[in-house]
């Protein structure tokens, strides 16, 4: 089944913040900035600055189920909320997806971010990147991109291998930085003329 994104879900702006956001010790909420989401899509929950969140409504607290996407510059990665145990938004540079209440049991959300972030989709938002500066995708862009949607058997699977995989690849990522840094412990023992080697 194809469908356009604005098919099953709405697509709202991330909550803006005049200038910096600053960080506030006793502030009432966490920000997801473009600095606390790797390549693969992993957010480091401990690393997002603790603000106080205001506007003229409630903000859109995160929940689970919803969809970040990252709207800013040329790395346009989705990530989908799968747990969250404190208040936070997206940052301004995000758009938020939430799948809408009518149709929520046909459609899972960790499906749907993966798609986003598939070649087909991915190529289409590369094309359609704009500004000269500070490139983005507009709304419009995100609201219309088309998904190819199988059964909800098939989308729990699809997204279950997908979380094996960063999971996988998170774990092999920190074992190429303790090599690297057992490494330059290796360098600065040669340097001292002490040198310990452990292979394990």
């Amino acid at each position: 089944m194809k469908i356009k994104l604005s098919d099953i879900a709405t697509v709202k702006a991330g909550h803006g913040f005049r200038g910096k956001i600053p960080e506030i010790s006793e502030g009432n909420g966490y920000v997801i900035q473009q600095r606390d989401i790797n390549e693969n899509g992993i957010i480091n929950w401990t690393g997002l600055v603790r603000t106080e969140i205001r506007g003229r409504r409630e903000p859109d607290w995160l929940e689970p189920g919803d969809i970040i996407f990252s709207a800013r510059g040329v790395r346009n990665i989705a990530t989908c909320i799968d747990e969250i145990e404190k208040p936070v938004v997206c940052g301004p540079y995000y758009f938020l997806i939430q799948i809408n209440e009518d149709v929520s049991a046909a459609f899972l959300p960790a499906f749907i971010g993966w798609q986003l972030n598939q070649k087909r989709a991915q190529k289409t938002f590369a094309k359609a990147l704009e500004g000269s500066i500070q490139v983005s995708i507009r709304k419009s862009v995100l609201e219309n991109i088309e998904l190819d949607i199988p059964d909800i058997k098939k989308q729990h699977a699809i997204a279950e291998l997908d979380k094996l995989t960063k999971k996988e690849q998170s774990i092999f990522e920190a074992l190429i930085v303790n090599r690297k840094q057992q490494m330059r412990s290796i360098a600065a023992g040669l340097l001292n003329n002490t040198i310990e080697l452990n292979t394990k």
